[in-house]
């Protein structure tokens, strides 16, 4: 997938101003706001921490709170599979009906 880097490293969903696409298959399944809260340092580059610290790519860390960012993953996850479940339900519905109609003929 392609994310895209800020200045600092950081992540975001969509392309904007100064920022730098990406391909990675880090994020791949995660929601925007997991993505969001982290920071993504390619490799062959460096990103300094204000005190100091370099970090030396391929890093993935998370910028924000990373029990927010679990929850928020888990929320997304939940919703797929509701959304998955409701679909097949569907899927289901059509089939028999379908098939009650072949039957019919």
């Amino acid at each position: 997938m392609t994310i895209y880097i800020d200045s600092n490293y950081k992540c975001h969903t969509s392309a904007g101003d100064g920022l730098t696409a990406v391909e990675t298959d880090a994020f791949d399944g995660k929601c925007r706001q997991f993505i969001e809260g982290y920071r993504f340092v390619p490799t062959g580059q460096s990103w300094t921490r204000e005190d100091g610290q370099v970090f030396t790519g391929e890093m993935i860390a998370p910028w924000r709170d990373y029990k927010i960012l679990a929850e928020l993953q888990a929320l997304y996850e939940e919703e797929q599979t509701k959304a998955m479940e409701e679909i097949a339900a569907l899927v289901e519905e059509v089939y028999n009906s379908d098939l009650e109609v072949m039957e019919n003929v």
